[in-house]
């Protein structure tokens, strides 16, 4: 696989853009899903840009990822994660939005990566009472959220993942590594790139062409979900 140096959206937030969840867990095949009806993306990627509903608490003024750690294997999915359920794959490649609801208060406390019988799978878990939104979509280049910098990911196509209603500083918030870089599977290389302005940005380095994405939100505890199809090359 090459390395491609890619360089992502950055600047600035904005909110996200409507999309729509499934109903299975990364964890438990019987845990329920929460989604909102509209969303918006950033505004460096969405052609239409309104002010969020309710306002996040306050944020920090720099983006917010832990200090970078050296390069480990990343957590796996628990081993009951199942490899089926959930909404369907979409029929193409267009980036996924979806608003979150309730209070602006979930803290990032985990990122893991499993795969699975025709797709991988990134889990972004969180504390809080509210149900995260989300704009995932591929880009071009990868840069981080607020500062601009670019970051260098392995794969040939770089998937940018934002979950929004989060908040930074908080206690408990994630500490794990930066970049993890798993061990088979589509995703080649996944950034932790931290909490902006109520987003949390997550980079994706995958191997092989963009493919179809699902995403949806979970409960107890509230989790992101993001399943990248097995590129068809």
């Amino acid at each position: 696989m090459r390395r491609a140096t890619t360089a992502l959206l950055g600047a600035v937030t904005v909110p996200l853009l409507l999309g729509s969840c499934g109903t299975a867990s990364d964890d438990t095949s019987d845990a329920g899903t929460t989604s909102a009806s509209t969303t918006q993306r950033p505004d460096d990627q969405s052609t239409t840009a309104d002010s969020p509903t309710s306002d996040p608490t306050t944020e920090p003024t720099t983006p917010s990822p832990t200090t970078e750690a050296p390069t480990t294997a990343p957590t796996t999915s628990p081993p009951e994660d199942p490899t089926d359920g959930g909404p369907a794959f979409p029929t193409d490649t267009s980036t996924q939005f979806a608003e979150s609801s309730g209070e602006w208060d979930l803290v990032l406390t985990d990122v893991r990566v499993g795969e699975h019988e025709g797709f991988d799978r990134i889990v972004l878990e969180f504390t809080g009472t509210g149900v995260p939104g989300w704009s995932v979509g591929w880009v071009d280049r990868a840069r981080l959220d607020g500062s601009g910098e670019a970051v260098d990911l392995d794969g040939d196509a770089v998937l940018d993942v934002y979950a929004s209603g989060t908040t930074w500083p908080a206690d408990g918030y994630y500490d794990g590594p930066q970049r993890l870089e798993p061990d088979g599977g589509e995703v080649d290389d996944v950034y932790v790139g931290g909490t902006f302005e109520g987003y949390t940005q997550v980079l994706a380095g995958i191997d092989g062409d963009p493919s179809p994405v699902r995403v949806f939100a979970l409960a107890d505890p509230p989790r992101l979900v993001v399943d990248v199809a097995d590129s068809e090359d």
